[in-house]
């Protein structure tokens, strides 16, 4: 599975929740995320290993909405078989797959 799809797909969930203007923008405050467009989907990644992005955006959303928001994240994980993603998620969540 290529990281930008499951990025999308953790910040379309919390945006459910959150609303899509602060799921984007606190996507963004990880310096490590941006969008090409107003969609959730033109997701664009930084210079960084997929695994420690997905850790920051996790730990962003956790600083604002507590250990609820890394359910979702995790829910999110989940939903797709542990062979595609495997590679994509950080340490501290495997356990929690």
């Amino acid at each position: 599975m290529q990281p930008e799809k499951l990025i999308a797909e953790i910040i379309k969930e919390q945006s459910l929740i959150i609303g899509e203007k602060l799921a984007k923008s606190r996507a963004e405050d990880t310096g490590l995320v941006s969008f090409s467009s107003s969609r959730i989907e033109d997701v664009t990644l930084g210079a960084a290993e997929p695994t420690q992005i997905i850790q920051k955006l996790v730990d962003s959303y956790m600083e604002i909405f507590g250990k609820a928001s890394v359910e979702v994240c995790v829910g999110v994980m989940r939903k797709h078989p542990i062979v595609e993603i495997n590679n994509l998620v950080p340490e501290t969540l495997k356990a929690s797959l």
